[in-house]
């Protein structure tokens, strides 16, 4: 009895863990087969890599900045279109009101003409676990990314702190 106690409770730990991702996950497997659809995923040591490579590129105070956050960076899923192909503006309605239903988080939205973009999360105790931006441009391109991670308001604020000094110091 214990055992099977043990596993309905384990299998409901994950079910809580992948919730937040469901409607994602759902939307680029039903997305993915069609014509000019393309999507894959990043692991996070990859990103890091990537993100630690691109870095040494960049000044030292932008170095300094990113790094913590390249260090709370999990996997990167994107699903994006091209040659015309966007997806239609309800189903990126359905997909924000799914993400919406699943707890997260308007940050950010810009419109300007023909643009929209929303920048979404999910957070757990003051940390951000899942970010969620939803790019659509000129209704011919359409980029969706979620990125798993582990980011503090203090982290980001670090982050923004350090690029307005930069900012600054070039006036």
């Amino acid at each position: 009895m214990k055992a099977i106690l043990s596993l309905i409770f384990i299998l409901g730990l994950r079910a809580l863990s992948t919730a937040q991702e469901e409607s994602f996950t759902d939307f680029k497997r039903e997305f993915n087969r069609r014509d000019g659809v393309h999507s894959f995923t990043v692991p996070g040591f990859l990103v890091r890599l990537a993100g630690s490579i691109a870095l040494k590129d960049e000044d030292a105070i932008d170095r300094e900045a990113i790094r913590p956050l390249l260090r709370n960076i999990g996997s990167v899923s994107l699903l994006y279109t091209d040659n015309g192909h966007s997806i239609d503006q309800f189903d990126m309605i359905r997909l924000r009101d799914n993400l919406l239903d699943e707890k997260f988080e308007t940050l950010l939205t810009v419109k300007e003409e023909n643009s929209h973009i929303e920048i979404m999360s999910w957070s757990k105790k003051d940390v951000i676990k899942r970010l969620v931006l939803l790019i659509d441009e000129d209704d011919d391109e359409t980029i969706l990314i979620k990125i798993r991670g582990h980011f503090t308001q203090d982290s980001i604020q670090e982050m923004v702190d350090a690029i307005e000094k930069r900012e600054k110091k070039k006036l």
